[in-house]
């Protein structure tokens, strides 16, 4: 059977998904997507997605004092008493070295949540797509590109990387259907080319993002291939493939 590669535009689409035999890639790119990635980058043991703000504060007791983070946003903003909010540049080697994240945001913890069912689920973005396109070559299948959105909204990053994503593989895997969402998001894709600022200035979520002071995390999103690192889903949360 043909493998497919499927888009899923919102998180609510994933509902209608079928997850089963599927490798899911969960696409937030402003900002969930990138801080994941940079952190376990930056030598995180792991990064553990939780629903809630409360809940996190409840898993943190797993760890001994010290070995563990809170982190995270609602609204664009860190939750009372979280040590790190949603950017990727608060997640430097030094906080995060040897330590596990528990984290939480208003899309993509949800949205890792919701692909629980899949075969495999990774994390991907700007900052390390050559690497997941290389993993995802090598997994037989189908898979699935699922946006995070904004609170059930289409968001134009994510679409525009999993567009990328699409045309990447393409040539990585000619054999492979494309579905309707697919092809939609390798237009986009095609249509800013490599005209990310573009992209951003067009971005609803990135220019309330900027409204709020948060800018300076924009450049940070939309760099390509900045790491070779391709979170999955593993026994304690989302690690490094290969370190599982």
């Amino acid at each position: 059977m043909t493998a497919t590669i499927d888009v899923a535009f919102t998180l609510e689409e994933l509902a209608h998904a079928r997850l089963a035999g599927v490798t899911a890639v969960m696409i937030d790119v402003v900002r969930a997507s990138t801080t994941i990635v940079t952190a376990l980058a930056h030598g995180a043991r792991a990064v553990v997605p939780v629903a809630s703000p409360e809940e996190a504060i409840a898993r943190i007791r797993e760890w001994p004092a010290g070995r563990a983070l809170l982190g995270g946003e609602r609204g664009g903003a860190p939750p009372p008493g979280f040590d790190c909010g949603n950017s990727p540049a608060e997640y430097t080697p030094e906080r995060v070295r040897d330590r596990t994240v528990v984290f939480t945001t208003t899309n993509g913890t949800r949205a890792l949540l919701a692909l629980a069912g899949a075969r495999t689920v990774a994390v991907g973005g700007f900052v390390n797509a050559r690497a997941l396109v290389e993993r995802l070559a090598r997994i037989p299948g189908g898979i699935l590109l699922a946006c995070a959105g904004e609170l059930g909204r289409f968001c134009l990053e994510d679409a525009t990387c999993a567009g990328r994503l699409v045309e990447a593989l393409r040539a990585a895997r000619p054999g492979a259907r494309l579905t309707d969402a697919a092809r939609a998001a390798g237009h986009l894709a095609r249509h800013y080319g490599d005209d990310l600022g573009a992209m951003l200035a067009d971005a609803t979520w990135a220019g309330l993002l900027r409204a709020q002071g948060r800018g300076a995390d924009l450049p940070l999103c939309v760099a390509r291939d900045v790491y070779d690192v391709v979170p999955v889903v593993g026994d304690g949360g989302l690690v490094a493939a290969g370190r599982d």
